[in-house]
């Protein structure tokens, strides 16, 4: 059994419920390789394609896989039923998140509070349920009138075995927990520096257009924390793809000491601040408490990003993987002879 079969295996199986997996595995695995004598003995296919035809005739894995568990892929019927569910999670993938994010934008702009990110929120869910009904209904139509001269589901989704998945490594779903977690928080960060300059102060219970961060740091440093986070974004697809090691580790390290040095050093001289943010809170606190504040902020990012780089140089060292620092939820089985 080549790795292509493996694939095709783990494609066909991967949404069974578990105690038929085994079965259908072994099953369809004897088909296969009979398949394959067959288009060798009958000359149809040579010895070195003659498993990529096999699988050919076989069909979509998604397909053999619901004839064996006896449950049809129906829209209205089974033909369109791949290609609806392909393009409409695509689809559902980004469109409402980009028409909410684009609506929040454009509230806040026009002077919104907290109020919208609950306007977003409702905005989403109703784009998402706009967008599964619209599709729906059209491929409903498209199948109640079909007269057959499409083609088989295979030729509908262009499917060939080049497209079957690659088999699982036994981290890759940790990594991908962590490739999610490392944008969202990202792009919260990159929201939240142009939304804090429309001002984040409440005054009597409404909102003042005073600005957290010093607009002056728009001339360079507000832009340049901007790529920064772009740049962190990059490098946490980065990581998903490669995982950890010493050249890896050694960026991260880079970058976090390109967040904390910049944010310690204006915070330190008075130019992270707005004047104006300041000069408001300040009534509200005494020495102490600024003291006190300071010195949380300054270790809060320097503790954050040493913590980052240590995980980073740990995971680097036990050659990869998520959850290398010992804290409950953070550890990951490691491969076999490590």
């Amino acid at each position: 059994m080549t790795e292509l079969t493996d694939r095709y295996l783990f494609a066909a199986t991967r949404s069974l419920p578990a105690a038929q997996r085994e079965e259908l595995s072994h099953d369809l695995a004897e088909r296969i390789a009979d398949t394959i004598d067959a288009r060798v003995d009958s000359g149809a296919s040579t010895p070195e394609t003659a498993e990529h035809d096999a699988l050919v005739e076989l069909g979509n894995p998604a397909v053999l896989a619901a004839s064996y568990s006896d449950r049809p892929l129906m829209l209205i019927g089974p033909r369109y039923f791949l290609v609806w569910k392909r393009l409409l999670v695509f689809l559902e993938s980004f469109v409402p998140a980009t028409v909410a994010a684009a609506a929040a934008l454009g509230l806040v702009i026009s002077g919104g509070g907290w109020e919208v990110i609950g306007a977003a929120i409702g905005i989403g869910l109703s784009v998402a349920v706009h967008v599964a009904f619209w599709v729906t209904l059209v491929f409903a139509l498209i199948e109640r009138y079909d007269t057959g001269a499409v083609g088989s589901t295979d030729e509908l989704l262009g499917w060939t075995p080049d497209q079957l998945p690659q088999l699982p490594e036994a981290r890759r779903p940790h990594r991908r927990s962590d490739l999610i977690a490392s944008l969202v928080w990202l792009a919260i960060a990159a929201a939240f520096i142009v939304w804090q300059q429309f001002g984040i102060v409440w005054i009597g219970g409404e909102r003042s257009s005073v600005p957290l961060l010093d607009p002056a740091l728009w001339s360079f440093w507000l832009p340049y924390l901007l790529v920064l986070i772009a740049l962190e974004a990059a490098f946490a697809v980065w990581i998903y793809r490669s995982d950890w090691n010493w050249t890896n580790a050694i960026v991260n390290v880079a970058l976090s000491a390109a967040f904390a040095i910049p944010v310690i050093w204006l915070f330190v001289e008075g130019m992270l601040l707005s004047a104006e943010f300041v000069a408001m809170v300040e009534p509200h606190l005494d020495a102490d408490a600024v003291r006190a504040l300071s010195v949380l902020f300054i270790g809060g990012v320097a503790a954050i990003c040493a913590w980052d780089s240590i995980d980073g140089i740990v995971k680097a060292a036990r050659g990869g993987g998520r959850g290398t620092l010992d804290f409950p939820g953070n550890r990951s089985p490691r491969p076999a002879g490590r």
